[in-house]
This record gives C-alpha cells, sequence and structure tokens, in this order.
C-alpha cells in the first residue's frame, strides 16, 4: 500500500532562512600551522573555521567585551551570542577555500662544511625570508637539531604563501550583526590573522570590503565600533594605541612586514641601542639590558672575561612587558645554562607558561592592495612577576625584582631611557614615534 504524504496545510510557509554576510579574504603575509597540530599546517584543511571562530571570539571580547565589568558579565553575554557547552552558537561560521598553496618548509638544515656528519647551527631560510629581518620573528619556526647536531630533532616549520577563501557568517534573527559581530570581524581581518605568530605579523590578511582607505578610514571605523572606551579589564581589550607609519612609501606587505620587524629587533638586540657595539666580526657586543646580569647574579655563574657591568642593574627584567617565555642561551661554557622566563603563578598559585605580547606588529592592508606598517598596543593586565625557571626549577629571585622601574631608565646607555617609568613597551614605542609612527587618534 502506497505511503500516503500529507497535504500542506493552508498558509503554510517555508522557514525563512537565517541572515548571512560573505566576504572574501585573502592571505597577505605567510600562514604557519593553523591546523589541528600546533605550527602545522594542514594541507587538507588549512582554513579551519573552528580557529576563525576563536579569532572571532578573542576580538568580539576585545571590542564588544571591553563594556563588561567582570569575567562573569562577559561570560554570559559572550555565551548568548557565541554559545557555549550548554547553548548553540548564534553565529555560524563557514570557509569556502577558493585557492591555496601547497606547503613550503621555511628553512633547511644543511651539512656543515668543515664536519660533513654534523648540521650547521642555524638553518638557512628559504628565498621568501633569506637576507632580510623576518627570521627574527619566525625564530619559533626555525626548527632544532640534537646537541651533537647530527639529527634533525625538529624540522623547519613550513607555511602557506597565498590563500583565498570566502568566509560566510550566519546569525539568528535576534543578533545584531552591526553591534554584535561585525567591530569583532573588522577587528580581526585588520589586527589578527591566520596560524600562529599573528602578534608578529604572520598569517596577515586582507578583505576589501572591512579594509581602511587610509588612516583616517582607520580611525572612523574604530570610533563607529568602539564608539566609547573602557578601563581596563581581566583580559585584553582594544583600548590603548594604534600606532601607524604613513609617512611610508606604501607597497607590498611583506615589505613593509620586514622593515616593521627590523625596527623591533633593533629595539631588542640592535648595536648601539639593545648591545654595545661588537669587538668581533662574529660576536655581538654585550646586552645592555638587565636580565643577562640579572640571571648572573641568580645562577651565580660568570665568566671572568665578562665582568659585572655595575652601571646595569641585576635585578630587573624589562623585556617580560613584550611578551613570555623567553628562552636565555649563554653561548660560552661557564656562563649561565639555559633558563626560561615565565610569568608568575596565576590567582591559585598555578604555575603559568606564556603570557602573549600585548604588542601587535603587522602591515596593515589597504583597500588598495597595499599596505603601511601598523602597531597596536591592546590593553592588558598588569603583568606582576616574573618565574625565572632551570627546567622545572623555579629560581629564587632578588625581593628588589622588578619589571617596570624609573631607575631602569637612569642607568648609562638605558635602552629604556625614552621611557621615564622605565618600560620596555613605553621606551619600545617611543622609538616607533621617533620612527615616524603617529598615534590613531580619537
Amino acid at each position: 500500500m502506497p505511503r500516503e504524504i500529507p497535504a500542506i496545510p493552508k498558509g503554510w510557509q517555508p522557514p525563512r532562512p537565517e541572515p548571512g554576510r560573505s566576504y572574501e579574504i585573502e592571505l597577505i603575509t605567510p600562514m604557519f600551522g593553523g591546523g589541528v597540530v600546533a605550527r602545522t599546517n594542514d594541507p587538507s584543511f588549512p582554513i579551519r573555521p573552528t580557529s576563525i571562530r576563536g579569532q572571532l571570539q578573542f576580538w568580539w571580547r576585545a571590542t564588544v567585551g571591553a563594556q563588561y565589568a567582570t569575567r562573569q558579565e562577559l561570560r554570559t553575554a559572550q555565551s548568548a551570542i557565541w554559545g557555549d557547552t550548554t547553548q548553540a552558537s548564534r553565529v555560524q561560521v563557514r570557509v569556502e577555500v577558493l585557492k591555496v598553496d601547497p606547503p613550503v618548509a621555511c628553512a633547511q638544515f644543511e651539512p656543515d662544511y668543515k664536519d660533513p656528519s654534523r648540521n650547521r647551527t642555524m638553518p638557512t631560510w628559504n628565498a621568501l625570508f633569506k637576507d632580510s629581518k623576518l627570521p627574527y620573528a619566525l625564530f619559533p619556526f626555525q626548527g632544532q637539531l640534537t646537541k651533537d647536531r647530527k639529527r634533525i630533532e625538529t624540522p623547519p616549520a613550513s607555511y602557506i604563501r597565498n590563500a583565498t577563501f570566502r568566509l560566510t557568517l550566519t546569525f539568528h534573527k535576534s543578533i545584531n550583526f552591526a553591534k554584535q559581530v561585525e567591530p569583532a570581524l573588522w577587528a580581526w581581518v585588520n589586527f589578527g590573522g591566520l596560524g600562529g605568530r599573528t602578534r608578529r605579523g604572520c598569517g596577515a590578511i586582507r578583505c576589501q570590503a572591512l579594509a581602511p582607505h587610509d588612516a583616517d578610514d582607520l580611525q572612523a571605523t574604530w570610533v563607529r565600533h568602539m564608539p566609547k572606551l573602557f578601563p581596563q579589564r581581566e583580559w585584553p581589550t582594544l583600548a590603548e594605541n594604534i600606532l601607524l607609519r604613513t609617512s611610508t612609501p606604501l607597497g607590498d606587505p611583506i615589505r613593509v612586514w620586514d622593515w616593521l620587524i627590523g625596527c623591533f629587533r633593533h629595539f631588542r638586540q640592535g648595536e648601539g641601542l639593545g648591545r654595545n657595539p661588537r669587538q668581533q666580526s662574529n660576536r655581538p657586543g654585550r646586552s645592555r639590558y638587565p636580565e643577562p646580569e640579572a640571571i648572573r647574579r641568580v645562577t651565580r655563574a660568570r665568566l671572568p672575561k665578562h665582568a659585572r657591568l655595575s652601571q646595569i642593574p641585576e635585578d630587573a627584567f624589562p623585556r617580560a612587558e613584550l611578551g613570555l617565555p623567553i628562552v636565555f642561551h649563554f653561548q660560552e661554557q661557564g656562563e649561565p645554562p639555559d633558563t626560561v622566563l615565565y610569568p608568575d603563578n596565576d590567582a591559585k598559585g598555578n604555575k603559568r607558561e606564556r603570557m602573549a605580547s600585548p604588542l601587535i606588529l603587522k602591515p596593515l592592508a589597504l583597500q588598495n592592495g597595499q599596505a603601511m606598517p601598523l602597531i597596536l598596543q591592546l590593553q592588558t593586565p598588569t603583568l606582576t612577576g616574573v618565574d625565572l625557571r632551570r627546567g622545572n626549577t623555579s629560581l629564587a629571585l632578588p625581593p628588589t625584582t622588578v619589571i617596570r622601574d624609573p631607575r631602569l631608565a637612569n642607568y648609562q646607555y638605558s635602552p629604556l631611557v625614552e621611557s621615564p617609568c622605565g618600560s620596555a613597551i613605553e621606551a619600545f614605542l617611543a622609538l616607533a614615534r621617533s620612527e615616524g609612527f603617529q598615534e590613531v587618534p580619537r
């Protein structure tokens, strides 16, 4: 007996689809990682909706979420839009990859010409990064050798140079897209990226529909999406400093990125600023920052030829402000062993493994396809202390240990001289302004 098909009720209408917005987005700098495994490209699924959803939620907290005073208020509001374990998200993310390059290794280890059974200490970067300052930002991807240099313990990471995809966001009719979602999307496209090391310019993206025409357009859109700035919250918010170098000839994003990383490298390691001039062509000069002297004091290890530099404090770690962890490696036998600097324990006494840098350095893509250097300082919770470890053991730091302090700006040849309060962030921003960067006004 044939199945009876029920009649359609009179007046019935099919449900209306949820509204949606589509955006075509392209990579402008290489993307490292982005797959399920950290720092690894997924050749079969290179751009993942889950990764983009995570980025959008971060930038939602940094823009829309800044209006909430407590974490509980933030969590409640975020769950109402993006969902949680008890309720579905009211924003759906769909990705259609239009074009993508295959992953390429960023570098390779080559045999040591003096001893072919071993590899050279440092890898050879491929053509895109060779003869540039970019390896300074890419060091986590350079790979690692065994101590005897006979085997590659971790091969250099791969990256995807070019990719274009269509991002479609559908949302429940109760969502006010312009106020509740678009600020996060705008901030992610212009200040964030895809994959790893996006705060140092990797995986930067461009969206024609959301890219600014110029600095004035960026300022107007920022005010529209964040009409009010709020006090510091317990999470990062977009409410501190946005600096652009408009005097730089606009051009290829890679060239702009290279120049910007070179500026940051000079602040941290440059001769005459971060280091003394070198005495030998193959050895850098001594650091002018306090960390080496502080580590020598804590570990009680020092070569006699590296006599104590009395003018430099030995109880300070100012570069911790720029992001953690920091690995400290002294080259010569008799100097301190390898140590790693982490943020201090959380409120519950648990060890913390990282603190993302509050500084974002990247090429800002414009609507005409060119780019300009951008420095963005997120407003973040103040770093109150650090934890110096040798292996899993925390080392005892002097009770006077500081991260920022006026005395760090007052000693001879201090790299922090331009910051009255002895802050590495303030000193770097001062250097940027001297190089032609200007703040985007509010």
